[in-house]
């Protein structure tokens, strides 16, 4: 999988095959948008954390 921009920190991203297909707030907006898009594809979801939700081991 690709790196996921920036611009989707603290989002939910909606995949099919690996593509981003749509975001949104929550998970929910954001299925539901990929399965407008999409009916009948598979989507998968993951968040994206910001920054400050990132923990850093060292």
């Amino acid at each position: 999988m690709k790196k996921i921009p920036k611009k989707y920190a603290g989002k939910y991203v909606a995949f099919i095959n690996k593509e981003i297909v749509s975001s949104g707030r929550t998970s929910v907006e954001a299925y539901k948008k990929a399965k407008g898009q999409f009916p009948k594809r598979i989507v998968s979801l993951t968040y994206v954390p910001t920054k400050k939700e990132t923990i850093t081991f060292l």
